[in-house]
């Protein structure tokens, strides 16, 4: 087995640092279909959980080196203009090679209910 071992890396016009690169990407990203039946496409993610309607667990292929890492999240508002549609993280599931995510819609008039809406997910930290 080989390394490779540099600390800059050029395209001929712009240098980068390659700790930028390593410590700045995006360590995984997923958009599963609104059901949560599939992924629609994913970065460095294994598999997709639906546990019910707009719940759903990502897991990640290449851990995370703790379970300090910060989850981005998404979703489309499906063209209403009535309610807002939201994503959250389901507390006390991340993990450093899992989390659990729900998706669901608000309005001044109906508490919060869960909905397959898309939703757009990703991670950024570390990887183990």
């Amino acid at each position: 087995m080989s390394t490779l071992e540099v600390s800059n890396l050029n395209d001929g016009t712009t240098t980068v640092a390659t700790t930028f690169v390593t410590n700045g990407s995006l360590k995984s990203w997923i958009k599963p279909a609104a059901d949560l039946s599939s992924i629609s496409d994913s970065f460095n993610v294994s598999s997709l959980d639906d546990d019910g309607t707009g719940d759903g667990g990502v897991h990640i292929t290449n851990d995370m080196s703790s379970a300090n890492y910060v989850i981005l999240g998404l979703t489309q508002d499906g063209g209403t203009t009535t309610f807002t549609r939201q994503c959250d993280i389901t507390d006390g599931t991340q993990a450093a090679g899992t989390y659990d995510f729900e998706v669901y819609g608000l309005s001044s008039s109906q508490n919060r209910t869960n909905s397959d809406s898309q939703a757009f997910l990703a991670t950024v930290g570390d990887l183990a």
